[in-house]
C-alpha cells in the first residue's frame, strides 16, 4: 500500500482507550489514514453502509450487540476485516468458526505494538491468527488432510495464504484452471464454504505459518510420489 493512499478504516472497540491505541498503531502503518473509531455496534455499521472502508477492526465483545453480530453483514462481502481481542471466551471461539475474517489478533499475548503485520495481511486478505488463539479456533473434523491426495495437500500450502488462482499458478508451475480444479476439490473434501475456512485450516495443519516477521509455507516443501520416485516441489511442475 503506497504511503500517500488516502485509506479509510473504520475500529469498533468498546473500550475507547483501546481504539484510540489501535488508531495511533494504524496510524505507524498508514500515517494518511482516516481512522474512525467507535464504541457501539450501530453506529460502526452505519458508517460502513454510508461508504465501504478498506478496513475494519472490530472486537468480540460489543455492549449493543449479542455474539459476534456486528460481523454477520459481512459474510458474503469482500471487506477485509480484523479482529483485536483480549478476553475472547469458548462461546466466542465456537461463534468464530461461522463468520467470515481475514484475522484475529490476540492484543493480551502479542501486545499492539505488534499489531502491523496483522494490519497488513488483513488488509490483503491473508489469514493472521495470533499464535495464543490457533488452539482455541481448531475444530474436530470428520475429513482430515489425509482425505486430500499428495497434490492437492501441496496446492493447499500454496492457497492457504489467500493467494489466488493466477498467483498460485505462478508459484506451482501449472495452469490457473489447474488450481482452480485442485482448490474446489480441496474444499469440497474438506467440507469448507469460502477462502477463510481454507486459510484457517491450513494454518491449523501447519501448512501455512504466520509469525510477526512474515509468512512461511512450510506445506510448500511436502513431496509428493510417483511410484518409488520422489521428488521436492520446489524447482518442479505439478500437473
Amino acid at each position: 500500500m503506497s504511503p500517500t493512499t488516502s485509506l479509510r478504516i473504520v475500529v469498533l472497540k468498546w473500550d475507547r482507550l483501546y481504539g484510540d491505541l489501535i488508531r495511533r498503531q494504524i496510524w505507524d502503518v498508514w500515517p494518511n489514514a482516516v481512522v474512525q473509531v467507535f464504541q457501539r455496534g450501530l453506529a460502526a455499521l452505519d458508517a460502513i453502509q454510508e461508504a465501504t472502508p478498506n478496513l475494519f477492526i472490530a472486537g468480540v465483545k460489543i455492549e449493543d450487540m449479542d455474539g459476534l453480530e456486528h460481523l454477520e453483514p459481512f459474510t458474503q462481502t469482500e471487506l477485509p476485516i480484523l479482529i483485536v481481542t483480549s478476553r475472547a471466551d469458548a462461546r466466542t471461539f465456537k461463534m468464530l468458526r461461522h463468520v467470515r475474517y481475514d484475522g484475529i489478533y490476540d492484543g493480551s499475548s502479542e501486545g499492539l505494538e505488534h499489531l502491523a503485520p496483522a494490519l497488513r495481511q488483513a488488509m490483503q486478505h491473508r489469514l493472521y491468527v495470533s499464535p495464543a488463539l490457533l488452539p482455541f479456533l481448531q475444530e474436530r473434523r470428520s475429513t482430515t488432510l489425509d482425505a486430500l491426495t499428495e497434490r492437492e495437500q501441496i496446492v493447499l500450502s500454496v492457497i492457504g495464504d489467500g493467494s489466488d488462482n493466477a498467483q498460485a499458478s505462478e508459484r506451482l508451475g501449472i495452469s490457473a484452471k489447474t488450481v482452480g480444479t485442485h482448490r474446489e476439490a480441496i474444499m469440497r473434501k474438506l467440507g469448507l464454504h469460502q477462502i477463510g475456512q481454507l486459510m484457517l485450516y491450513a494454518l491449523q495443519n501447519g501448512y501455512v505459518l504466520v509469525t510477526a516477521k512474515g509468512v512461511f509455507y512450510p506445506g510448500f516443501q511436502r513431496r509428493f510420489c510417483h511410484g518409488k520416485d520422489s521428488s521436492a516441489l520446489t524447482g518442479s511442475r505439478l500437473s
